[in-house]
């Protein structure tokens, strides 16, 4: 309820500024405040669909920071939340079974805050959260694919940590789902979809 309450309220204030000038821009914040959080990958390592089929189950590491003191410790925090969050939701996994593994490591950021950040992001400029993220063997430690994987966000209003490990959990997920066969998708689904009775 609360989601729909955004996004009822940012198409009404975007639809309300529009006649004041700037109509493109106020209707893109509208759309971005309503969206949220983008989440995005470029593949650096092909994921062989057939390879990824065979893992049944996954686990996420921690993500490290290769940047130190620029990276804001509640980034890291809310990548780590928001990553292994976002892939259980999927429901492309199950609980027991052959173990694919996730490292990932944060390789860039661009951060907003205060009045500053709001209007950065009216004019364009957007948060970003950008990974390396490895899909490794759970037994062999062999990688398996390999990708950068990013969150950005570009509202003037829905904006900080939180968004940023949403976007960047969005843009794995996205990746791994893209991989995964279709037929093999929808199986899964299926299984792990709670019974109504």
């Amino acid at each position: 309820m609360n989601r729909l309450r955004i996004v009822v309220s940012s198409l009404a204030l975007g639809l309300l500024l529009a006649p004041l000038g700037g109509c493109t821009t106020a209707l893109k914040q509208a759309y971005y405040t309503a969206v949220g959080a983008q989440g995005k990958f470029y593949e650096l390592k092909l994921v062989e669909p057939s390879v990824l089929a065979t893992y049944r189950s996954i686990r996420v590491e921690p993500f490290t920071n290769e940047l130190g003191e620029r990276v804001p410790p509640e980034v890291i925090a809310e990548v780590n939340d928001h990553t292994p969050e976002a892939i259980a939701q999927s429901a492309l996994f199950y609980p027991e079974g052959k173990l694919l593994v996730v490292k990932g490591a944060i390789v860039h950021y661009t951060g907003r805050s205060g009045l500053k950040g709001s209007v950065m992001s009216v004019v364009g400029s957007a948060e970003e959260c950008v990974c390396r993220v490895r899909l490794l063997d759970g037994d062999s430690g062999d990688l398996v694919g390999e990708a950068v994987c990013w969150g950005a966000v570009k509202s003037a209003v829905r904006r900080g940590s939180d968004e940023l490990g949403t976007g960047v959990g969005k843009g794995v997920t996205k990746w791994i789902s893209k991989r995964l066969p279709e037929e093999e998708k929808e199986r899964r689904r299926a299984d792990l979809e709670p019974d109504d009775e």
